[in-house]
């Protein structure tokens, strides 16, 4: 299993020292669970529970959550098509990152959302828009 897990935010258009692609790194050992949250055309996320371990030390207040938000475009905010009754990409790309048998950092990737459309027969491709610390 790998020791951190890297999740890319997409932001197109970011001016400096922005990055268009900005990673963060969350220890596997501090993720306690995750859960997805968004029904129907409302907002798609990821809520991940972390262990917090810096909560107590003087003057660091330690995170208790990261929330992702996903997006079928980089530059606004498309709702990515979900299914019921399928599985959830957003906890089947969690699991298979926490699964990965790769030294170091493994990646969360996302794939195509599950979109039926005539114009997206294969989905469109998923991208994180937003992280949120709290």
């Amino acid at each position: 299993m790998s020791k951190f897990i890297q999740f890319n935010t997409q932001v197109s258009g970011a001016a400096q020292p922005a990055e268009p692609i900005g990673p963060i790194l969350v220890n596997v050992e501090d993720i306690q669970s995750f859960t997805a949250t968004g029904a129907a055309a409302v907002a798609k996320t990821l809520v991940i529970s972390l262990l917090g371990r810096a909560a107590g030390l003087v003057g660091i207040a330690g995170f208790q959550t990261l929330t992702l938000t996903f997006s079928t475009s980089i530059t606004a905010a498309a709702v990515p098509a979900t299914v019921d009754g399928q599985p959830n990409p957003f906890i089947q790309a969690m699991v298979a990152a926490m699964s990965q048998d790769v030294p170091g950092v493994a990646v969360y990737q996302l794939g195509n959302d599950q979109s039926t459309l005539a114009a997206n027969p294969n989905g469109v491709q998923m991208y994180i828009r937003t992280a949120v610390f709290a």
